[in-house]
């Protein structure tokens, strides 16, 4: 459920039905409340009440603060694995020069061709079926250094080397798929977070005001603060997909870098 409305909702509509449905809910539920609960009546409790908010208020402050911290480095953590696959092949590309000019540039054709379908394929890739053309692409990397006949010490290390490199391509690949499919936050923190949000949103209209005018946007301005958090929650969720997504920036990088020759 989780992963289907982060990939496939757009991330704006999200954003308003969690932004702008949370503070009606909120003064929705305020309107019905004070039907039997007079403001004067609510107002001689302000203080104690202003207590019990305050400490609701300390405990969702700490909850959701665990939560991005969590969830922000797990984004960060994706982002390194995203820049550590994009460049694992690169070291061929020096280490191929022992082979000649020809070599080398086939070897380079043959990464470009590689980061090239990543970057194409990229949702694609992310997914748990099998990316036949990124596998064909490593197979014909491999084909290619094996079909080498090293005459030399550095020749037979290059050839050594290679094929650890390729298979590292393979690993980083393979991690960045399970890191796709696999939500960062537990049922137990989601459990956490959605109490905390909601005592706090019903404790807020216990709070007794004359103007009701003040008291629904004082109300509608806090219920919007918790939604935004709550939505930067969902979108975080998962470190590539919805609008705060790991792309395949640094596959373009590695491209255009090989391409220019630097």
């Amino acid at each position: 459920m989780e992963l289907w409305l982060v990939r496939d909702v757009p991330a704006w509509l999200v954003g308003l039905v969690v932004v702008a449905g949370l503070p009606a809910v909120t003064l929705a539920f305020d309107m019905l409340m004070h039907r039997g609960l007079p403001h004067d009546r609510l107002r001689r409790h302000n203080d104690v009440t202003g207590v019990i908010v305050a400490t609701v208020g300390v405990a969702y402050a700490i909850v959701i603060g665990l939560c991005v911290v969590s969830l922000w480095e797990g984004y960060k953590d994706a982002q390194d694995t995203v820049r550590s696959e994009a460049v694992s092949l690169t070291p061929l590309v020096a280490g191929s020069a022992v082979f000649g000019a020809d070599v080398q540039r086939s070897v380079v054709a043959e990464i470009i061709r590689y980061e090239q379908d990543i970057i194409d394929g990229w949702d694609t890739h992310l997914g748990t079926s099998p990316d036949d053309r990124r596998i064909a692409d490593l197979d014909r990397l491999a084909a290619l250094v094996a079909a080498l006949r090293p005459e030399t010490e550095a020749q037979r290390a290059f050839v050594q080397q290679a094929m650890g490199t390729v298979g590292r391509a393979e690993q980083y690949r393979q991690q960045a798929k399970s890191e796709a499919e696999e939500r960062q936050m537990s049922p137990v923190m989601w459990l956490g977070v959605l109490m905390a949000t909601g005592a706090l949103l019903i404790l807020c209209p216990f709070f007794g005001l004359d103007d009701p005018v003040v008291r629904r946007m004082l109300l509608g301005l806090a219920a919007a603060v918790i939604a935004t958090n709550l939505f930067l929650v969902i979108e975080m969720n998962f470190p590539y997909y919805g609008s705060f997504s790991v792309d395949p920036g640094a596959h373009r990088a590695v491209v255009e870098n090989l391409q220019s020759g630097r």
